[in-house]
């Protein structure tokens, strides 16, 4: 650590100037839904009698029906992974578990960051569990959101013809279809006609440089390879199964909700209530869509159940008291809310730290521009040569030697001082550029948990790392390392690994071994435990 407090300093900064950039580049997104937000906030405040919504939640019938609500929830959230894990088979092996995982991440993001940021952190995310390049796994989320859309209008559209829609609600219809049937035409050509697809893209952008011709190409050849799923018949009709039996499931969850506060449980209104709230929060709105959600839930409810229908639980009109459309809108977004962002965050705790396999995974295969003048002509050196990036000479401090050097058996230290700390710093150097390699947001996870290690570090020793002696700073480290917390563990894996991997690679330390075998007359290397 480089002058005390100024590399945290930095660390944090650099943490937040990363995201900062997220949201300079969507900034009038983010402001725009913040004010929707805030405006619909108001609307549903403005006339609520909090008498009657106190009254509403203490009269409430829970049981069984919460519980129903949210297993229910969760069994939809499955058949999204099994929906997932049906849209990569024929780029990747996945399981639905660790499928579902992945789609409650995203949400997750979604629910605590702005401007649907959730969308591209659960694309990163797949990409690092599956290797298919970043821009594939964004394909697929995206296909997913167009299936979810199509599925949703169509459930619409049936459902209204059962209970009729009113004015504002085929309105929303309309305009949801218009521009849903833009991107299925977009889809359907693109599917049925690949080869077209790349030829039209290829025409349109051979005038400009070869730059710009080359990543369109390029764009539009992964495009079809994530809509590769939909060119078979079998795989397009369980994919479009999953998707209705998501949002029918979606549904039931919405249906069960309503005798908690007293109303009939409409199955057909409830598909109403959810897809006109599913298609009002596609606006700009505030993180996990808090104000929006509410107000378009609530009026979907007042409006559906006013109208008479031609199913049990809709036949005779209902007027719903604003206050308990409001409160039933709270229970219903709470569910998902809750849910989906315990879920998420479980599951970015179990999956992101596993770094060993995240680097492995999604370092992307690169030219080699220059190697080392000892691997020229070499056709053994079979992996590109990092280069040392501006950040990697920053990170390279004090810090990581002292991190690293805790790792190293006493025994195997190199007895040349001057060396040690030198062959010392190049592992540093190699774990810190390995890192470097992961995603964006995984790295910027992984910045967290190096910031709080060194928060830690100094609250309980009131020293930086560097500063404190080696044998407490391998007590230390052992802690996280070996400890009983598994998500400490993880965090310190991937930098032992590495640490250790280059150090004993090394020349210097390789002759080491050498010498101390042949002291003991034994003609293998001492085992070592990475």
């Amino acid at each position: 650590m480089v002058q005390g407090g100024n590399i945290v300093t930095r660390g944090v900064k650099g943490f937040f100037s990363a995201w900062a950039k997220i949201f300079q580049s969507r900034g009038a997104i983010i402001i725009v839904g913040f004010v929707i937000g805030c405006v619909f906030l108001y609307v549903i405040s403005r006339n609520l009698d909090a008498t009657v919504i106190r009254s509403a939640f203490k009269n409430a019938v829970w049981l069984p029906w919460l519980p129903l609500a949210v297993l229910t929830y969760i069994l939809g959230m499955l058949l999204r992974g099994l929906r997932l894990q049906l849209l990569v088979k024929n780029e990747a092996v996945i399981s639905t578990g660790t499928a579902s995982n992945i789609v409650a991440v995203g949400f997750a993001v979604n629910n605590i960051l702005p401007a649907r940021l959730g969308e591209f952190v659960r694309a990163g995310m797949l990409s690092e569990r599956t290797g298919m390049p970043y821009l594939l796994s964004l394909t697929i989320t995206f296909l997913e959101r167009l299936l979810d859309g199509l599925v949703i209008l169509l459930l619409l559209v049936t459902a209204s013809l059962i209970v009729p829609a009113t004015a504002e609600m085929r309105n929303w219809t309309a305009l949801a279809a218009l521009l849903f049937t833009i991107a299925l035409l977009s889809v359907a050509i693109i599917t049925l006609t690949p080869q077209t697809a790349v030829a039209l893209a290829s025409a349109v952008t051979s005038r400009l440089s070869w730059k710009v011709h080359t990543k369109v190409v390029a764009l539009v050849t992964q495009i079809n390879r994530g809509f590769g799923c939909l060119r078979d018949a079998q795989s397009a009709i369980l994919i479009l199964v999953s998707s209705f039996f998501i949002w029918l499931v979606e549904s039931i969850f919405f249906m069960l909700v309503m005798p908690c506060f007293g109303l009939p449980p409409g199955f057909i209104r409830a598909i109403i209530t959810m897809a006109v709230t599913n298609l009002g929060i596609l606006i700009p709105s505030t993180p996990g869509h808090v104000g929006t959600y509410h107000y378009v839930c609530r009026e979907a409810l007042i409006r559906v159940c006013s109208i008479p229908g031609m199913t049990p639980g809709t036949m005779e009109p209902i007027a719903v008291d604003p206050n308990i459309a409001v409160s039933y809108a709270v229970i219903v977004h709470s569910i998902y809310y809750v849910t989906v962002t315990v879920w998420g965050v479980y599951a970015m705790a179990k999956y992101t730290l596993e770094l060993g396999s995240t680097a492995a995974l999604a370092y992307e295969a690169k030219p080699i521009r220059a190697l080392p003048d000892e691997h020229a002509g070499s056709m053994s050196f079979i992996t590109s040569y990092p280069e040392m990036s501006a950040r990697v000479e920053e990170k390279v401090t004090k810090f990581w030697s002292g991190l690293c050097e805790c790792f190293i058996p006493e025994a195997h230290r190199l007895p040349d001082t001057e060396e040690f700390h030198t062959v010392l710093r190049e592992a540093s150097t190699f774990t810190v550029t390995e890192l470097e390699r992961l995603p964006f947001r995984l790295r910027v996870i992984f910045d967290i948990g190096v910031n709080v290690f060194k928060a830690v570090v100094v609250l309980t020793t009131g020293r930086f790392l560097c500063h404190v002696p080696l044998e407490q700073r391998r007590r230390l480290i052992d802690a996280w390392a070996f400890g009983r917390i598994p998500l400490s563990r993880k965090f310190m894996k991937p930098i032992r690994s590495l640490a250790l991997f280059y150090y004993y690679d090394h020349p210097a330390v390789q002759a080491l071994l050498d010498k101390m075998s042949m002291n003991r007359g034994d003609a293998t290397h001492p085992e070592v435990t990475l």
